[in-house]
């Protein structure tokens, strides 16, 4: 039966079996009914619903009421079936209700898919589609002003964080008509939306585009003069750069037919603030092209995404990589925040905060001031706070809806929605036609050691020596950095006898009095171990004492006096493994496992320089953290 069901938020709240409307009874009812379809398919509990309905103030038969409104609701959507069975559309689960309809077959979820579908196509070069997909989805508002929502729902946030997503859809959709080169096409809803709009910046600007492309270039200085008026007495500011922009095309005229300058899919609700530019690319990318790639093309899919691998292996260079290629696609840009020196979850709370840098909003519940932003989160190492990173994740996209969160860390969040990108050591072969000289370590250090030592160059002597030198720090992008950096004062020959020890090797140098660099390998090693459990951290350090690649039983050997190892030897090493310090091989009935060369240096060194400290088994009760 309810396949045939059609829901409309987006003008009246209506539903249709077929084509016939269903009675939805009096204004609680379909108040209730509206607040099932906003969020449909999701459990919403009693107390929710309540304080939606009635605000902070419900009536003391509050929750009676409720389930009378449902019970009537029931009778209404499924009149043919016996009372106890009318539970096909209104689901019932432990103190909550959830309307159980294919997404389809309500409004919203079909102009939010839309919509979506139509920023992935502009990201790809498909602007074409997109714009029949963005036209599609915007004529699927009856009423932008969702009268019916507000009378019924007068104090729900969702209701105006709506408005705000029809406001960003239509701009997206004038945007790309104006890069298309068909402003006749986004004439009306340029106009429409210029009249519900009459101070946003970024809508006047297109308008105005809009008018001067259709030829109506006397209208589109008029509308010009009167916003920058506007602007000045009810704002006391001076027209942004998106209007100044504008008024050069009146002036000049577009180049070819075309805007004066792009017109990317943004549509922001105020001026972007402080603080939300998007992020710039970092250093170099080399030998990642292919990441860069698929984790552009998965973050487009996907609203949680980390990056996880070994201390070292670049993952926030890839991240800013990646944010900025696909900041232009957010509305309200990117958000990067990095976490490394937070130590609490305050600390990290804080830090997001102060990059938001929204006035007065001290109080405001973080999630909330998320809430109706259209941008990309970006949080960078997150290895030591993942549990408060993952409520904070949770949270935020949860009730941003339009939020999309890219983490970095040496271990995935753990949320069930979340998509992981493990990031390995730089590929040790290469089927391009240098050769060796194609691997991108050797690419990388040989970039990175002409910085240290200008006139360095790569001949057929110094290949191989520096694929060996690559290969000793394991191809991790930090320690091939670090290697090549130290070309300012050694041959490759002292540096490859060096670094039979790489940890002491690979300190950044310190030049012209300046202090030294936090960046180290053994820096990131150490802040590895500060994110295991007692048992892990006791676990790692006695596997230094074992060969690179082991199986169980050499584990058993040097970790089986311990009272509850036996019981929980699996359950340690696959913490190590989701924490990026060892590598499973499955290949075998029974798994193996492998350290990289700097990560087993660095336990043998735990193991040998600091018994007193690693030496006896963690006092565990009921598990192994």
């Amino acid at each position: 039966m309810k396949r045939h069901f059609s829901v409309t938020v987006l003008g009246a709240v209506q539903v249709h079996d077929g084509v016939t409307p269903v009675d939805l009874g009096p204004s609680k009812q379909r108040a209730l009914l509206a607040l099932l379809a906003l969020h449909v398919g999701e459990n919403l509990p009693i107390e929710t619903l309540a304080r939606s309905l009635w605000g902070d103030s419900p009536p003391p038969s509050g929750s009676h009421l409720l389930h009378t409104y449902v019970a009537r609701l029931r009778r209404a959507l499924e009149p043919g079936s016996p009372r106890h069975a009318r539970t096909n559309v209104i689901v019932s689960s432990p103190r909550a209700y959830r309307l159980q309809l294919y997404p389809d077959q309500v409004d919203l979820p079909r102009f939010r898919r839309l919509t979506e579908a139509a920023r992935v196509l502009v990201r790809r070069a498909h602007g074409a589609t997109a714009f029949e997909l963005l036209a599609a989805a915007v004529a699927g508002w009856s009423d932008p002003d969702l009268t019916d929502l507000r009378a019924l729902l007068p104090g729900e946030e969702t209701v105006a964080a709506l408005r705000r997503e029809w406001v960003n859809a239509c701009l997206d959709l004038v945007s790309l008509g104006l890069e298309l080169d068909r402003p006749d096409q986004v004439l009306a809803i340029a106009e429409r939306l210029a009249a519900a709009e009459p101070l946003h910046e970024a809508v006047q600007a297109r308008y105005v585009s809009v008018l001067a492309r259709t030829g109506r270039r006397a209208t589109a200085r008029d509308r010009f003069a009167e916003i920058t008026t506007r602007l000045t007495a009810e704002l006391g500011i001076e027209p942004g750069p998106e209007l100044a922009a504008a008024r050069r095309e009146l002036r000049c005229g577009p180049a070819s037919g075309r805007p004066a300058t792009p017109l990317p899919i943004r549509g922001p609700a105020h001026r972007r603030p402080p603080g939300r530019d998007p992020a710039r690319g970092g250093a170099e990318l080399v030998g990642r092209e292919a990441d860069l790639a698929a984790l552009s093309d998965l973050l487009a899919e996907q609203r949680v995404v980390t990056v996880a691998g070994p201390a070292g292996g670049g993952k926030s260079a890839l991240a800013a990589a990646v944010a900025h290629r696909a900041g232009e696609g957010y509305a309200d840009g990117v958000l990067t925040v990095d976490l490394a020196a937070a130590r609490t979850p305050a600390d990290a709370v804080r830090a997001v905060r102060r990059r938001i840098r929204r006035p007065g909003s001290d109080s405001t519940p973080l999630p909330r001031l998320l809430a109706d932003r259209h941008l990309l989160l970006v949080l960078d190492n997150v290895d030591h706070l993942t549990d408060t990173c993952a409520g904070l994740v949770d949270d935020v996209v949860q009730v941003g809806r339009r939020v999309t969160a890219l983490v970095t860390s040496r271990e995935p969040l753990g949320l069930p929605y979340e998509s992981v990108w493990r990031l390995p050591p730089l590929p040790a072969l290469t089927t391009g036609p240098d050769g060796v000289r194609g691997m991108p370590a050797v690419q990388l250090f040989a970039r990175r050691a002409a910085q240290a030592r200008p006139g360095f160059e790569l001949g057929l002597q110094e290949v191989g020596t520096v694929a060996t030198i690559c290969g000793l720090v394991d191809r991790l992008p930090l320690a091939v950095e670090l290697a090549a950096e130290r070309m300012a004062d050694e041959t490759l020959d002292e540096l490859l006898h060096h670094l039979d020890d790489p940890l002491t090797t690979l300190e950044p140098p310190r030049r012209h009095g300046q202090p030294a660099s936090p960046r180290s390998l053994s820096a990131a090693l150490h802040r590895s171990l500060d994110c295991l459990t007692p048992a892990e951290r006791w676990c790692f350090v006695r596997l230094g004492g074992l060969p690179r690649l082991f199986g169980l039983d050499e584990v058993d050997r040097v970790c089986g006096a311990a009272p509850w190892w036996r019981l929980r030897t699996r359950v340690v090493l696959d913490g190590l493994v989701a924490k990026s310090l060892l590598t499973a091989r499955h290949h075998a009935a029974r798994p193996t496992y492998t350290m990289l060369r700097t990560v087993h240096q660095f336990a043998a060194r735990l193991l040998a320089g600091e018994p007193g400290r690693y030496g006896a088994a963690p006092v565990l009760s009921g598990g192994a953290g």
